[in-house]
């Protein structure tokens, strides 16, 4: 789903581009520092609200939520539902 790829690649970086010839993928949007614990809560609305989805309290505190591929392809699922 292209849709869904652009919006989470898009809203990441609003604040900072993804450098070029990184695996975006596999960036921790966390620890790279695309956005902050407050950033996070409304990000995780904004895709919630967005995607019409509700991510779990699993989903939140797994490591993979916070890789962009694995973010990508989580709410990809949660779509598809």
């Amino acid at each position: 789903m292209a849709e869904v790829r652009t919006y989470v690649l898009d809203a990441l970086q609003r604040e900072y581009s993804f450098k070029q010839g990184v695996d975006v993928d596999s960036i921790n949007y966390i620890q790279e520092g695309y956005m902050d614990s407050l950033g996070l809560v409304q990000f995780i609305a904004e895709l919630e609200g967005e995607f019409g989805i509700e991510f779990t309290e699993e989903e939140l505190r797994s490591p993979s939520f916070c890789i962009v591929g694995t973010l990508i392809a989580m709410i990809e699922d949660k779509v598809k539902r």
